[in-house]
C-alpha cells in the first residue's frame, strides 16, 4: 500500500567551474526541513550547479521549495522561481497511459493492435500494451536524424514498419526516445477527443493538479527555459542513448515546441514533486485529490521484468512497471516502493537516514511510497 512520505526533484545545470560566492538561493523550507537549505548551498560551494531548484513534499504538503544559482552561463540573470528546465527522461514519469487505464479506455494486457491496428506488423502483431511501457517492445533505435523527431505523422509511421531487434516481451531493453511516440501514440489513439499527447497532458494532468508540465512549449513560455551548458557529456543525457543528438539542438525552441515524449519534457521542480505527491496521496490536507486510484498506481508501479534480466541496450541491471524505474528492483539502498524516472543516472543519490532521495543532474524524480 502506498502512502506519502515524501517527494523529491532536483533540476540541475552542472559546470565545471564555478567561483560565484552569491548563489542566488531563494524559497521555502518549514521547520524541520532546514537542513536542506545547507544540502542544496553545498552544490554550489562544490562548484556542482550552475543553476536549480529542488521541492520537497512529505505527507501531502510542500515542505520545501528552494531554487539557486544562475539562469545562463553569462549569469546575467538568476535562476528563479519563474524559471523553466528541459527534464530529459524524466518526462518518461509522467502518468498520461495509467490515466486511461484508470478511464477504462486501455488495458495493459491487451494488444496493441486492438488500439493501433498498424502497430501490428513486421514482427510486433503480438506486442502488448505492457511490453511497450516496460520497455520490452523491441524498439530502441530511433532515426538518425533529428529533423525526423520533429515530426510525430512521420514518426509513428517509422515505428510501424520498423522490424523488432527482439521478439516482443521476451527480455527488455531501455528505448530512449522511442518509448514517447509509443506510449504518445497509444493515448491518441484511445482518447476519445484524440488530442496530442501533450495536450492530453495539459488538459488532464496540468491543469488538474495546478502544474507547469510541457511536452509541446507553447511560444509565450520560450523565454523562461533556462539553456542547457555544455560540460555535461551530451551522450550521458538520456541514460547513455547512442541516438543522442547534437547537444545544442536541446536548447532551440524548434525543439521545445515539438513533442518529443520522452527526452523534450520542460517544467519546474514544485512541478513534479507535486505530480509524484498527487500519485500516493492527497494533497493540503485533502483539497487536491490524487491523480491515480491505489489499484492502478500499484499496477503501474508492479515491476514487469523479470529477476536478474540484463538491459539489452544499457547492460546493466534495470528495472520497469508501466512507465516507471521501480529503484527497489535494482538497489538495496532505497526503501521498498521507491519509483519515478531520472534524467540522468550518473547522478543519483539517497540519504535514507533522512527518509528521502534526491536526483542530482540534468533532472531526474523519484517517488517514495
Amino acid at each position: 500500500m502506498h502512502s506519502s512520505i515524501s517527494i523529491w526533484y532536483f533540476l540541475i545545470f552542472t559546470v565545471i567551474c564555478y567561483k560565484n560566492i552569491d548563489y542566488n538561493i531563494r524559497g521555502t523550507t518549514v521547520n524541520g526541513w532546514e537542513s536542506i537549505n545547507d544540502l542544496f548551498r553545498q552544490n554550489f560551494v562544490q562548484e556542482r550547479d550552475l543553476g536549480a531548484s529542488i521541492a520537497v513534499y512529505h505527507q501531502g504538503k510542500l515542505v520545501v521549495d528552494l531554487w539557486g544559482g544562475w539562469f545562463d552561463q553569462a549569469q546575467t540573470k538568476p535562476y528563479d522561481n519563474d524559471t523553466l528546465q528541459l527534464v530529459f527522461s524524466t518526462s518518461k514519469g509522467l502518468v498520461a497511459v495509467a490515466l486511461c487505464v484508470q478511464q477504462g479506455l486501455l488495458d495493459y494486457s491487451a494488444l496493441v493492435t486492438k488500439y493501433w491496428l498498424e502497430y501490428g506488423q513486421n514482427g510486433k502483431e503480438n506486442t502488448t500494451v505492457a511490453d511497450i511501457l516496460s520497455h520490452r517492445a523491441g524498439l530502441p533505435n530511433a532515426p538518425p536524424s533529428f529533423e525526423e523527431y520533429l515530426n510525430w505523422t512521420g514518426m509513428i509511421h517509422t515505428l510501424e514498419q520498423q522490424r523488432p531487434l527482439w521478439s516482443p516481451g521476451t527480455t527488455h531493453g531501455y528505448h530512449g526516445l522511442t518509448y514517447g511516440w509509443l506510449a504518445g501514440e497509444l493515448v491518441r489513439r484511445v482518447d476519445p477527443k484524440r488530442r496530442t499527447l501533450g495536450q492530453f497532458i495539459q488538459d488532464e494532468i496540468a491543469n488538474r493538479i495546478k502544474i507547469e508540465f510541457f511536452i509541446g512549449l507553447p511560444p509565450q513560455h520560450k523565454y523562461r527555459v533556462s539553456p542547457l551548458v555544455h560540460s555535461v557529456n551530451p551522450q550521458e543525457i538520456i541514460l547513455n542513448e547512442s541516438e543522442s543528438a547534437a547537444f545544442n539542438i536541446y536548447n532551440e525552441y524548434d525543439t521545445h515546441r515539438a513533442e518529443i515524449p520522452a527526452a523534450n519534457g520542460i517544467t519546474n521542480a514544485r512541478s513534479v514533486a507535486k505530480l509524484y505527491a498527487s500519485l500516493i496521496g492527497e494533497l493540503e490536507n485533502g483539497k487536491q485529490r490524487r491523480l491515480l486510484n491505489e489499484e492502478i498506481l500499484k499496477q503501474a508501479t508492479q515491476s514487469n521484468t523479470p529477476e536478474n534480466e540484463t538491459d539489452f541496450v544499457v547492460h546493466d541491471a534495470t528495472s520497469f512497471g508501466m512507465g516507471f524505474l521501480l529503484f527497489d528492483q535494482i538497489s538495496t539502498s532505497v526503501p521498498p516502493g521507491t519509483f519515478g524516472h531520472n534524467g540522468n543516472d550518473k547522478n543519483s543519490i539517497s540519504l535514507l537516514n533522512e527518509l528521502f532521495s534526491c536526483i542530482l543532474g540534468l533532472g531526474g524524480s523519484i517517488g517514495f511510497a
